[in-house]
């Protein structure tokens, strides 16, 4: 393989070769409307809890003032949620790395994320994850308000490792080609050294 500047597969993937690396990433940004809805989902979500919370410090009422401890406590979860959604929207990728020596996966935020290595030969079964259209969860799992949808995946000793969030078919397929290949040659020199 030779150097080369990265290029793009798909809408979101971008693809770039080395002598003895190939790296991949995977962007998790959203189109601008998709964006805005999640920004405003997050504001409305903050004025409810704001209103929670100011009715949890004003009542008097021992049950009343509970209950709005309690509907705080579960609009505290879910603000988290949605903020984690809205930030690996605008800085999140997954990172793909494959080299003689394994895969390493890591879903990064920004810079930060913790990769996964996993050795090549222990690879099987790397292939599209299939979804059911008609079914109200996989809908949902494929939603851009969510971090999930994963496309590809294969299995690693009894592990089933997943990634590839939200991509398109087509877009997965390709990926499925990259990393198929990328990996049969890193085998081979491996083996050959």
């Amino acid at each position: 393989m030779t150097d080369a500047a990265p290029k793009f597969i798909g809408k979101r993937i971008q693809v770039q070769k080395f002598k003895y690396e190939i790296r991949i990433s995977i962007s998790q940004q959203v189109e601008r409307w998709q964006e805005a809805m999640l920004i405003a989902w997050l504001s409305g979500w903050t004025f409810c809890g704001m209103v929670f919370i100011g009715y949890a410090v004003q009542s008097q009422d021992f049950s009343e003032r509970m209950f709005f401890i309690i509907l705080s406590s579960v609009w505290f979860f879910f603000f988290i949620r949605i903020g984690k959604v809205l930030m690996w929207r605008k800085m999140g990728r997954e990172l793909i790395s494959i080299t003689p020596e394994g895969l390493a996966l890591k879903n990064a935020m920004g810079k930060r994320g913790k990769a996964e290595v996993f050795k090549l030969d222990s690879i099987l079964k790397l292939g599209i994850i299939k979804h059911e259209d008609t079914n109200f969860l996989s809908f949902l799992d494929q939603s851009f308000w969510v971090i999930g949808g994963d496309r590809v995946g294969f299995n690693h000793g009894t592990a089933k490792i997943r990634l590839g969030k939200q991509l398109s078919i087509k877009d997965a397929e390709l990926l499925v080609r990259t990393m198929d290949s990328a990996i049969r040659e890193f085998k081979k020199q491996g083996n050959a050294g």
